[in-house]
């Protein structure tokens, strides 16, 4: 008896080590099969050899979320956006994932092998750059729309399509990209027989500083004030994205609809608002006469897939009248 339990218990030990070994074979089969991806990312090539273990998140990370990449996620910027997105399914799986404070050396501690945020985010005081994340084993990479000259929605299909290639979900990733497109493309179809002379003029309140404006002369919000049939009325107006501008660029301007940027912070907000409120200059304006504002959070118009719903919000403010049957 004494010794047909000491074979149960010797068979139990070699199942085991069988199946660590296969899993071990599968692990090393795996990382073989990963091949090469290769993804310009603006002046940078980043090449992966094998599968990432751990991203850190400095944006808003709906679309690795959209694609189920959640579990790799070892922590996210301070206040990450996608922490509150408005897209279903999105907020939960940040939870339990830690908020890391910006500086290199956290990034480094993390055990992140690759960050994803703004170009902006990868100098020496913030996440470090590009060549000391390298040093380091980790992998940076910068936003489509922040490599580009121009951001429009085609920016974040690009993150999608090479978050897809990176992760080995193709499929996962062609298929959020149809879906998007597609999202886009019922927006559009209900404002698609506005008039070119019926179109609704918008001016984008970003920010105040003294007394002039900050406001966008191109990017992804411009591109969504497009594709939701309006018309961005400072768009050309600067090289730069966003540019600085005065009160009379906005009377003579004569927009029809204003959107404010929330970041977030109700004091700046209500500054914003004050300050176009209280301009006699612009009392005869029609977004101010009538009131017509739209307010949406800066993080929807910023590299990510909630730009949709920033391009709905417009639409629907813009065409009312085009929505009506969904308000029903």
């Amino acid at each position: 008896m004494v010794y047909y339990c000491i074979n149960n218990r010797l068979l139990a030990l070699l199942l085991a080590l069988c199946l660590v070994l296969s899993l071990g074979v599968s692990a090393i089969a795996e990382g073989a099969d990963y091949g090469e991806v290769v993804i310009e990312d603006g002046e940078h090539t980043l090449t992966f050899t094998e599968m990432p273990k751990g991203i850190l998140l400095c944006y808003s990370g709906e679309v690795l979320m959209k694609l189920g990449l959640e579990d790799y996620v070892v922590g996210t910027s301070v206040n990450n956006k996608g922490r509150i997105s408005p897209l279903e399914g999105v907020s939960e799986k940040f939870e339990g994932i830690p908020e890391i404070e910006r500086s290199h050396e956290n990034a480094v501690a993390s055990g992140a092998d690759l960050i994803i945020g703004e170009i902006s985010a990868f100098k020496e005081d913030r996440w470090g750059t590009f060549e000391m994340l390298e040093e380091k084993g980790i992998h940076a990479y910068a936003l489509n729309g922040t490599v580009v000259e121009n951001e429009t929605m085609d920016s974040v299909y690009q993150d999608i399509e090479n978050m897809g290639k990176i992760f080995k979900v193709e499929d996962r990733a062609e298929a959020l990209i149809e879906e998007t497109k597609a999202q886009i493309a019922a927006i559009q179809e209900k404002v698609g027989d506005v008039d070119e002379a019926a179109k609704v003029k918008a001016f984008v309140m970003d920010s105040v500083s003294g007394n002039e404006v900050y406001t966008t002369s191109a990017g992804l919000e411009s591109d969504l004030i497009e594709l939701a049939g309006g018309i961005n009325v400072t768009k050309g107006m600067a090289d730069s994205r966003w540019f600085t501008t005065s009160v009379e660029t906005i009377v003579t301007a004569n927009p029809d609809v204003m959107i404010f940027n929330d970041y977030g912070n109700p004091d700046m907000l209500a500054e914003s608002m004050a300050f176009i409120n209280d301009n006699p200059a612009l009392a005869d304006v029609p977004a101010v006469a009538n009131q017509n504002y739209i307010v949406i959070p800066l993080a929807w118009a910023m590299h990510d897939l909630s730009a949709v719903v920033a391009c709905q919000t417009f639409a629907e403010t813009f065409y009312p009248e085009a929505f009506a049957d969904e308000a029903a």
